[in-house]
């Protein structure tokens, strides 16, 4: 009898992985992929090639429309015929420090641009992002995607196979692929001839047949495994059909067969065998890199996006709903474009590249948030300039509330008048303020000689506080200010001695540092913040501690105060500095040959109880790092820090770095994570959650882990280096090349926006509301004709509204919720809106009564995609574990 050895399947997929920028410029890539799509379509047409995967986005197809409008009914044609694969990400993204809106209008522009051209990959396809959130299979769910291929974060820990299924907290599932070998492995082997030849390695330097072993071992479906032909930047493969027939004449041991991440995803359904479930984020170090410690990388960068973000989601798209109710309407393309701008900035490799290419995405990261900002004034504008008054002192100040929340604020304005003198009144009464500063400014025509310049001229314009009550949700309000009229009620701010105090809290700095006192927990912390300095010898991908290290901590002790206490709000400013080192040299021979200057504010509002602190640093020294820590008093083994829709558990001290080194992991399993929002320490009798508004990562540090220390700054020098304490091994990037990135030594001026709060237990459904309360400012506008450069879209003539606008209106609010607020946009049809809330928890939590400003509605819950609809009621019930509810507004 004779014995036919079974052959191996090894699925192949065509495909190329697309860079819109790294070590080069986004204009090289563009100029590239020019040629390249050029060269695919030929080959489409010439029976070359009979399928390909264009990386799950689609960026580079639409800036490649731009230039080539003349080939897009080519492309329809093979993108109809299910040959060419497209979407359904706009661009890869950044899975940890990529807000949920982010994600949601990646993925929206992505399959709305991908229908347009016929038609969308419904393959969640990231095989180079730096690890996966958990709330993706919940995201995915609901804009119909059920499949999602990787490459990194997949380790030994989590005891999966190649593929498996990965649930968020709500229920919601995604079949995963894992390339554990890598996306390309096996190309540049197979297209030079020496598969089959000890020649054949990866781009790691590893031999292409122990990768195939490793695959073949994790694999579910039994002597088969993903070989992937296509790598970074690379073109189409003009001669795949004769290369897979000539390999399968020549191998007795494997047969190569062209196919598609849909057909292979398929038959993982149809054969894979013990396919398992992780309800987790991945983010393992040990088969690839993911950078644990990039999310500090540009700092700078990353605040610019964190503020876009938040401005889009929380101030732009609510407000832009509630305006398009009263019929300015809303304007899709606007939204659409600062969507764009900001998501091809928020790629996988996180602001780690070259200085140019960082210097393009810093400006882009600024143009989405200029957009934002100018949409946010411009929308703002046209109320107060449509609401008339009868006087010409009496100027309308409008300010805005775009939560849904019910409640009263506290506010500080910048009031513009020609008078010193002035009232605020609102609804025929008089508000009471408390004057912060005052400043007499010139309007008028500036002239060298002062003589010339004209007494009639100069302005005030005042910095006051105020409280406004009874805010309605998402909603409006209008003071008048009286310019010329005495306040019968005006107070000015009280300065203090190096404390300052609301209901909830005192500050006081101490002689050894800052002290908090907590009257609702009846706790007083003593050095509570404090400032954490060490070396760092890694590069833009990875911070790595220098074997001769010397960490700094200063504690204020020494910094000058000044403080004042006013009703609503009180603030206290340390200004100050301590020496470091300069260099790395410096720091291994103790030298403190530098000065690390600083200014930090810390407020206390009466609307909130999250403790805001602002600051900046002025940075003179190279490759350090530089990091402001919260004290609790307990240990931690965990750290619960906010995801996209959720939060994750993460273990302060990873079981992987007992191990890591002895089994040559690609990469320390740091306890560095990213800051999405917020994170938390948990203990018995409190828990102590820090937010950001700016940086994006943290540690839990000290003794027993009981700090939280969230990363200001890192001071490096290099796009990859080789060999690090952290990262040992090649260089990150390119393994033959080093490339010198003085721009990312972040030398000058480092701004940050943090805060912290205490709570008696954590939930994270409240913490999530305080913090998307910090995040939001609660915003105004004044029609006055002193200053036109407060805003600079102030400057453009504005016609008023031809309607009639109220001064005060109520677009909705959410009663009694104990969910969170996503956001409010329009409707994709156009005939309502989208009201977005979600549940944090993984118990049941009520969702709220759902108050609208409408004669009649019909209420629906949908999905992302809006493609699902039943019909609801404004009392929403109750929020499942972990559900992202999408509820469409339709005014009849």
């Amino acid at each position: 009898m004779i014995h036919i050895k079974t052959k191996k399947i090894a699925n192949c997929i065509h495909h190329t992985h697309w860079d819109p920028i790294w070590y080069f410029t986004a204009q090289d890539a563009m100029v590239q992929f020019s040629y390249n799509m050029k060269e695919l379509l030929d080959a489409f047409e010439k029976g070359l090639v009979k399928n390909f995967f264009l990386d799950g986005q689609t960026a580079a197809i639409d800036e490649y429309l731009e230039l080539h409008p003349e080939d897009r009914k080519r492309i329809e044609k093979w993108v109809k015929a299910g040959k060419l694969f497209i979407g359904p990400f706009h661009s890869q993204l950044d899975c940890f420090i990529s807000s949920g809106e982010s994600v949601i209008n990646n993925l929206r522009l992505g399959i709305t641009q991908a229908n347009r051209l016929g038609g969308v990959s419904k393959i969640a396809y990231l095989p180079d992002s730096f690890g996966h959130s958990q709330d993706f299979p919940k995201i995915f769910n609901q804009m119909g995607i059920y499949d999602f291929v990787i490459k990194r974060g997949v380790g030994d820990e989590y005891g999966l196979g190649s593929e498996f299924w990965m649930e968020s907290n709500d229920g919601s599932r995604i079949l995963v692929c894992t390339m554990l070998s890598g996306y390309g492995y096996g190309t540049y082997a197979f297209k030079d001839g020496t598969l089959f030849s000890d020649q054949a390695v990866d781009y790691n330097k590893i031999d292409v047949k122990s990768l195939i072993e490793r695959l073949l071992e994790k694999s579910t479906i039994k002597g088969e495994f993903v070989f992937p032909l296509g790598f970074d930047q690379n073109p189409a493969i003009l001669n795949i059909d004769e290369l897979i027939q000539k390999y399968n004449q020549e191998s007795d041991e494997f047969e190569f067969q062209l196919t598609t991440w849909e057909e292979y995803m398929q038959k993982i359904r149809e054969k894979g065998e013990n396919l398992k479930t992780h309800r987790s984020e991945l983010f393992s170090t040990q088969y690839h890199r993911v950078h644990k410690s990039i999310f500090s990388a540009r700092s700078d960068i990353k605040t610019l996006q964190d503020q876009a973000e938040r401005i889009l989601t929380f101030e732009v798209q609510p407000l832009m709903s509630m305006l398009d109710r009263l019929g300015v309407t809303y304007d899709q393309g606007i939204i659409d474009k600062a969507w764009e701008t900001l998501i091809k900035c928020q790629t996988h490799s996180s602001a780690t590249l070259t200085d140019e290419t960082n210097e393009y995405i810093k400006v882009e990261s600024n143009n989405a948030l200029n957009i934002a900002q100018a949409t946010k004034v411009y929308l703002m504008k046209i109320i107060a300039l449509s609401l008339p008054t009868n006087q010409k002192n009496i100027m309308p100040l409008v300010v805005y509330h775009t939560l849904p929340y019910e409640r009263d604020v506290e506010l500080e304005l910048d009031v513009y008048t020609r008078s010193k003198d002035f009232k605020l009144v609102q609804n025929g009464e008089e508000l009471p303020y408390t004057i912060v500063k005052q400043e007499r400014q010139y309007g008028g025509v500036l002239r060298k000689d002062p003589v010339l310049l004209q007494e009639d001229q100069y302005f005030y314009k005042t910095t006051v506080i105020v409280q406004l009550k009874g805010f309605q949700g998402i909603s409006y309000q209008t003071i008048y200010v009286h310019d010329h009229e005495n306040a019968t009620n005006k107070n000015y701010i009280s300065p203090s001695n190096r404390s300052i105090e609301n209901s909830r809290y005192r500050i006081e700095l101490m002689d050894n540092g800052i002290r908090i006192t907590d009257k609702k927990l009846g706790k007083t912390f003593d050095r509570a913040i404090y400032i954490d300095e060490s070396g760092d010898e890694g590069d833009n991908y990875d911070y790595s501690y220098p074997d001769e290290d010397m960490i700094i901590h200063h504690y204020f002790e020494t910094a000058s105060c000044s403080a004042y206490n006013a009703e609503g709000i009180s603030e206290m400013t340390l200004n100050g500095q301590f020496d470091i080192p300069s260099d790395l040299e410096h720091r291994s021979q103790k030298n403190l040959d530098s000065t690390l200057k600083y200014t930090l504010t810390i407020r206390l509002r009466e609307d909130h109880d999250v403790i805001e602190l602002k600051g900046s640093f002025q940075n003179e020294s190279k490759n350090h790092r530089v990091r402001i820590v919260f004290s609790t008093d307990f240990a931690n083994s965990y750290s619960y820090a906010g995801t996209q829709y959720g939060y994750i558990r993460r273990e302060t001290e990873p079981e992987g770095l007992k191990v890591w080194k002895e089994e040559n992991w690609f990469e320390e399993p740091s306890p560095t994570n990213p800051l999405l929002n917020h994170v938390s320490a948990v203990g018995d009798e409190y828990v102590l959650t820090a937010f950001t508004r700016s940086v994006k990562e943290y540690e839990f540090i000290g003794d027993g882990k009981k700090d939280i220390a969230l990363t200001i700054f890192r001071s490096v020098g290099h796009l990859g280096l080789p060999d690090l304490n952290r990262r040992p091994g090649r260089p990150s990037g390119l393994d033959y090349k080093i490339f010198e990135t003085p721009e990312s030594q972040l030398i000058g001026e480092i701004t940050f926006e943090i805060g912290i709060s205490f709570y008696e237990h954590f939930d994270a459904n409240r913490i999530m509301n305080d913090y998307i309360k910090y995040a939001t400012d609660i915003i105004y506008y004044q029609n006055q004709p002193f200053d036109k450069a407060v805003h600079a879209i102030s400057y453009f003539p504005t016609n008023p509204l031809p309607f009639f606008v109220p001064e005060h209106y109520h677009f909705l609010s959410l009663k009694d919720s104990e969910g969170a607020f996503g956001t409010v946009v329009k409707s994709a049809d156009q005939s309502g809106y989208i009201l977005r809330i979600y549940n944090n928890e993984k118990k049941e939590v009520q969702a709220g009564t759902l108050n609208l400003n409408l004669e009649q509605a019909e209420l629906y819950t949908t999905t992302l995609l809006e493609t699902e609809l039943e019909q609801t009621s404004p009392e929403l019930d109750v929020l499942k574990p972990g559900e992202l509810r999408n509820i469409k507004i339709v005014s009849l």
